[in-house]
């Protein structure tokens, strides 16, 4: 329901309202939802305390333009004083008092028509505009009108008693019929966006009472205009003695208070409210480039925490969360860094992958990071060891089972990995493990995208991406007759050979030293570098184990190394002597920088091979790359 009330100057308005209002009805129909008050007063005080709860307010002249300065939250419509409505009221005065001169008393907005056009009266009638709609700025224009030779007073209600209490002729200005009906007609009209912005405040204001961040919002002053359930109890406050006071008197003076007063934005902001932290996020609320106010939300840091810890241990209980990203793979050898380009280019589609690689190049980490980059970035990443799983339980790991579907079964039954990584990522790492006999079931549910767990008459629908992993050449055990060829094209829609550590040549010594940093720290120890000598020695090394191996090795450098540099000695102690080169070259002691550590490589390599191409892979570079070098170190080839 919508209240639109009619607050005119005097009584005799009442009743044109009134046939007005018939006249609109009669013409447009009523509605149920709209209902009018009609009475008169000129007092702003006294409307707005009585009419406090109206939608829209129509009011006329002065009192409109007092009500308007107010800048009152409900829309108020003026009833326009036309020409013809002055053309009538001046005639009805000069046939009541004769044809004297006419002083037109009233505030602007009442008395604007006698500017806009010229007299047709033969008297004189001038305008005498008032400050305001109270009884002394009125007598002021009364009295000017008078002092200039005015006979008449066009005025309104409370000019014309106080004339008549003082025995001035005066006239009333009066308003049509079809001045009322334009003004019904804009208010109908507002009284419709008030009913959709009253439904819309609704729906916001059921939207911020039932979230469960506190959200508080202030005006361009400071004033509190939001402040939810939710906020009144994070900060133990009744909400009801917040909204339309000061903030500073809401809350005291810190932190809150200081970002509520600024125009800067703020995410994920840590503050401390009494004895409590809070995570807030606030934006200043700005329209064509003006500050309206400033809107906050905030939850309290223990829930959040709570919530996290909640998410993280659900997740490590399960096994199915990915840690690492791309970020994490160490290396800037163009072997590396294009395995890396190649996997992020895959990460965006959701085609099967098969990572081929050595013992220890880190496919898992490949997997992850493939993962975490993708649209099922949220969802679980499910790492499964083909190798570890017995053959007589991977079908029912996989698959899952129903309850009691064979001698020890759970009652309850158990869901299959590939359920588990639903919207999610498996990784079947060393799948060149699964037996020949299952692999028909897995190139089925590959296919069909749904599972049936073991004892179960009835399929589950899936939504996996499946990357699988194997250091073995899957074509030779097609020939073999130990893997399906079938199972392989589906398996390797996409691949990515990840390079062995001896490819990588130029990686070595930075990932041996982010090593030796690592354990170091994790020691408490200072931190250890490499010497040249001992980096030398690490270059000459085959790496069998790759990265895992090198790990490894940092690792008991660290331990052993008493000092806060490794040299020849300690890492020959650790290596194992089949594995390197013969002989080992160490370089003098003056070959103590980096770029002389890589000449002497370069030059070791070559010596070592009978073409650019074979030095240019050994060293994990192009061939372009290798000429520059050789250029800047002065080699020739």
């Amino acid at each position: 329901m919508i209240n639109i009330a009619f607050v005119v100057p005097d009584s005799v308005l009442v009743d044109v309202v009134r046939e007005a209002w018939a006249l609109h009805e009669q013409l447009f129909g009523k509605s149920t939802d709209l209902r009018y008050t009609v009475d008169f007063s000129i007092d702003p005080d006294v409307i707005l305390s009585k009419h406090y709860n109206a939608d829209v307010i129509v009011s006329r002249g002065g009192v409109a333009a007092a009500l308007k300065d107010r800048n009152i939250l409900i829309p108020v419509i003026e009833i326009p004083i036309t020409w013809n409505d002055m053309k009538n009221s001046i005639q009805r005065a000069l046939k009541r008092f004769g044809e004297l001169p006419v002083g037109v008393v009233g505030t602007l907005n009442t008395i604007r028509s006698v500017y806009l056009m010229k007299s047709p009266f033969s008297v004189s009638v001038k305008p005498y505009p008032t400050a305001s709609v109270y009884l002394r700025d009125l007598v002021d224009g009364m009295e000017r009108a008078v002092a200039d030779g005015s006979k008449i007073i066009l005025a309104g209600h409370n000019t014309c008693h106080y004339c008549e209490e003082h025995g001035i002729p005066a006239g009333l200005i009066y308003s049509s019929v079809e001045s009322v009906f334009l003004a019904i007609t804009e208010a109908k009209r507002c009284a419709d966006v008030a009913l959709k912005e009253r439904e819309t405040s609704m729906i916001f204001r059921g939207i911020v009472e039932n979230v469960f961040e506190g959200i508080i919002a202030v005006d361009r002053d400071n004033i509190v205009r939001t402040f939810n359930p939710a906020a009144a109890e994070l900060l133990g406050r009744k909400n009801t003695d917040c909204v339309g006071q000061p903030l500073n008197r809401v809350l005291p003076e810190g932190r809150l208070t200081g970002i509520m007063s600024d125009n800067q934005q703020y995410t994920n902001e840590v503050i401390r409210i009494g004895n409590d932290n809070f995570v807030l996020n606030s934006a200043p609320l700005i329209h064509d480039g003006r500050r309206l106010g400033k809107l906050a939300t905030f939850q309290a840091a223990q829930t959040i925490s709570n919530a996290e810890s909640r998410l993280r241990d659900r997740q490590r209980a399960s096994g199915h969360v990915a840690k690492y990203r791309f970020e994490n793979i160490l290396g800037e050898s163009p072997a590396i860094r294009k395995a890396i380009h190649q996997a992020r280019r895959y990460a965006q589609v959701d085609s099967n992958i098969l990572l081929y690689g050595e013992t220890g190049t880190g496919k898992e980490l490949f997997a992850q990071s493939i993962h975490n980059e993708s649209a099922r970035a949220l969802g679980p990443f499910v790492p499964v060891n083909c190798a570890a799983i017995p053959e007589n339980l991977m079908e029912s790991e996989f698959f899952g089972y129903e309850g009691g579907a064979f001698t020890g079964a759970s009652k309850t039954g158990k869901m299959g990995l590939f359920e588990a990584a639903h919207e999610g990522t498996i990784f079947l790492d060393e799948v060149s493990d699964i037996p020949l006999t299952l692999q028909s079931r897995l190139l089925r549910v590959i296919q069909e995208r749904e599972v049936r767990r073991v004892g179960a008459n009835r399929v589950i629908p899936i939504d996996v991406r499946i990357i699988c992993a194997t250091n073995r050449n899957l074509l030779e055990m097609i020939e073999q007759g130990r893997f399906r060829e079938d199972l392989y094209y589906r398996l390797k829609v996409l691949s990515v050979d990840l390079p062995p550590l001896r490819n990588r040549q130029l990686d070595i010594q930075l990932i041996m030293q982010h090593y030796l940093s690592y354990y170091a720290h994790k020691f408490g120890k200072l931190a250890i570098t490499l010497s040249p000598q001992a980096a030398a020695i690490a270059l000459s090394y085959s790496w069998p184990g790759n990265i895992r191996e090198i790990r490894n090795i940092s690792e008991q450098l660290a331990v052993l190394c008493e000092s806060d540099v490794v040299n020849a000695e300690d890492i020959e102690m650790v290596l194992p002597r089949q594995n390197q080169s013969e002989p080992v070259p160490v370089f003098a002691p003056d070959c103590s920088d980096l770029k002389e550590l890589s000449r002497q490589q370069i030059l070791r390599v070559l010596s070592s091979t009978d073409s650019r191409k074979a030095a240019a892979e050994m060293l994990g570079i192009s061939k372009t790359t290798l000429w520059r070098k050789c250029k800047q170190y002065g080699i020739d080839i």
